[in-house]
């Protein structure tokens, strides 16, 4: 017998947003990867953008999740079944969407965070790198003990950029603030391990690191419990506007604005302009940003205020291009500016 979709609304496991009958034209379903929703980050924000579309354009929407890797497949299967349009979400759906997708060459598929191309696919990638360096800057003007550390759920290209970004980002700090900011970097091995999210940021902080940016999913949320425990240390977000979670400990998030993604997505499909191909996009078209520092504006000196704006420009002016790729931070060149 095939899987049931079932409500559990505390759990976050599987969500049904039905429409009344009459309405039911038009059918998007979200697959979440091993994190899933709830994890304050990445399939949140795909939730809400989602969320919205079903608001504005009056359809109805689902969501699967993943628990494991094993269930890609089978999600995306199910998903195309019963929707209209199937966003897959996440690094690590991209070999189950490749075989998917094919097979069900009348349906729609929205994959985020990797490169796909097939007929009945869009594929959306971030210059995570281009937000993460802004940040990389912060946390060199910020940091007292001239280390930082990074928390990854997984060791894939999609966290790396954001590494790599960050690492540029603190050479630069390292080189206009006169510093020699050190960056250190644990892996969990899961997006899906909170408790491992705080017993690591505890080790990074027993070696000396006053600001954790987490790239960790659901694996993240941790490293916000032990900001929150620690004096004195701070952590940066990712993919969603994380800052409010530990007010004035959370120094900015680096945003994928995966929300948009997903809502424009779906309303081209909607109204039957679906697009495939591979969209790349960053700080010049507000993909990719940084929080608006509501609660940390002042904990960063002035110095670092004017060199971001810096850096923003030279971006998406073209003049700066960030390594996406942790090996080639080594031959970055500082900007002149």
């Amino acid at each position: 017998m095939k899987k049931i979709y079932k409500i559990l609304p505390f759990l976050l496991t599987v969500v049904l947003v039905a429409l009344p009958a009459h309405a039911r034209d038009f059918k998007a379903i979200m697959v979440t990867d091993v994190a899933g929703l709830g994890d304050k980050s990445f399939n949140d924000a795909a939730w809400t953008g989602l969320q919205r579309a079903q608001k504005d354009l009056k359809i109805e929407i689902a969501c699967l999740q993943s628990y494991e890797q094993a269930d890609y497949i089978s999600n995306l299967n199910l998903a195309a079944q019963d929707g209209d349009l199937v966003i897959a979400m996440g690094f690590l759906l991209a070999e189950a969407v490749q075989k998917t997708a094919p097979l069900h060459p009348r349906k729609h598929f929205i994959f985020v965070d990797g490169k796909i191309q097939a007929p009945n696919v869009a594929s959306f990638d971030y210059k995570a790198e281009e937000g993460a360096y802004l940040a990389g800057i912060i946390a060199a003007a910020v940091t007292k003990t001239q280390t930082v550390g990074i928390v990854e759920g997984l060791e894939i290209p999609p966290v790396k950029a954001f590494e790599a970004g960050f690492r540029a980002g603190v050479k630069t700090g390292n080189s206009y603030f006169k510093k020699n900011v050190q960056v250190k970097v644990v892996s969990a091995g899961s997006f899906n391990d909170p408790s491992k999210g705080k017993s690591l940021s505890k080790s990074l902080m027993g070696q000396g690191a006053d600001i954790i940016f987490q790239l960790a999913g659901n694996t993240g949320l941790g490293v916000f419990e032990a900001i929150r425990e620690q004096a004195g240390v701070y952590a940066i977000g990712s993919d969603l506007n994380q800052d409010g979670l530990v007010q004035s400990k959370v120094l900015t998030s680096v945003m994928k604005k995966t929300e948009s993604a997903v809502y424009s997505a779906v309303k081209s499909a909607k109204l039957g302009r679906f697009e495939s191909g591979h969209y790349y996009v960053g700080l010049l078209s507000g993909a990719i940003d940084i929080t608006p520092l509501a609660y940390t504006k002042d904990l960063i000196p002035a110095d670092a205020h004017k060199l971001l704006a810096k850096s923003r420009e030279a971006i998406t002016g073209n003049k700066l291009k960030v390594p996406n790729l942790v090996e080639d931070v080594a031959k970055f060149a500082v900007p002149v500016h």
